[in-house]
């Protein structure tokens, strides 16, 4: 057993320190600057200042422009944000960042699974926490009710682009209190946010709580067990990025992979479309 092992078994989780590299940043910093540039001009966002054009923004002297542009379009119209999620997270870029052979070969080591095992993620994406926006601000859970049921698999969590700071919201953890297995929660709707399935208080109070301040690099690999929970992003003007994802061991006994299920945004969807064309040529169909 390795020390990172013996380290993951005993406290639920491990941080690997400077995984990802200043140019790993740099890329990620003009994928999300393009992507939300290309956003306000669709849908003709009310701008506070004129923008640096893509090919002339420089990471990380430029992160304020994309605070400032991006906040524009949360305070324009909050889909937007929802919307560069969804590019984001199948973008060329997102996906090799988060493909890393380092995070890979961590993970099997972690899991204590073959060099040669398949590893399957689930919605692995960068979470985007403008200031005082709760809607996806997590209370104390574990990710068993979040992700594929009877499945065995790790969760990680690193800053991106900026560092996470207890005033930004960057996460906290309970060290140890994967040893309690599938905890006592509630499941609870709330409108205007996403569902809170919340590990009891008494369970909590067992285990110490700690927040971790992480710099832009650091990966945290955690245990799915783990409670943990999103801290609040307190800044004025401050966005927190995060990639947050699960690998799975496909080997597992009750695991299936899922069936994607992908939304249309635009007017059409495959089939509205060939009838639209098929009209508008007199195919004859």
């Amino acid at each position: 057993m390795t020390a990172n092992q013996k380290f993951f078994i005993e406290n639920g989780y491990y941080i690997e320190r400077n995984l990802y590299s200043k140019n790993d940043m740099n890329e990620m910093f003009i994928l999300f600057y393009d992507t939300f540039v290309t956003l306000a001009d669709k849908f003709s966002v009310p701008l506070t200042k004129k923008y640096i054009k893509p090919n002339d923004i420089s990471y990380p002297d430029d992160l304020k422009q994309l605070d400032s542009l991006m906040l524009d379009c949360f305070n324009f119209d909050k889909g937007i944000i929802g919307e560069g999620y969804d590019i984001i997270s199948y973008s060329s870029i997102f996906l090799r960042f988060l493909s890393s052979a380092k995070v890979e070969n961590l993970s099997k080591e972690i899991l204590n699974i073959s060099a040669n095992s398949t590893l399957y993620g689930w919605t692995n994406r960068v979470r985007i926490d403008p200031p005082s926006d709760e809607r996806r601000t997590y209370g104390w859970h574990q990710e068993v009710f979040y992700t594929i049921p009877e499945s065995r698999y790790l969760q990680t969590w690193c800053p991106v682009i900026r560092d996470t700071t207890s005033s930004n919201g960057t996460i906290w953890i309970a060290p140890g209190s994967h040893k309690e297995g599938i905890a006592k929660q509630s499941w609870n709707e709330i409108d205007g946010r996403a569902t809170q399935i919340i590990v009891d208080d008494a369970t909590i109070d067992k285990y110490p709580q700690i927040q971790l301040e992480m710099k832009v690099g650091d990966v945290l690999f955690f245990d799915g067990k783990l409670s943990h929970k999103s801290g609040s992003n307190t800044t004025e003007d401050e966005i927190r990025f995060s990639l947050v994802g699960m690998w799975h061991d496909i080997k597992t006994k009750n695991f299936r992979g899922p069936m994607p299920n992908f939304l249309h945004r635009t007017e059409f969807d495959q089939k509205s479309y060939w009838e639209k064309c098929n009209q508008e040529n007199n195919w004859g169909y």
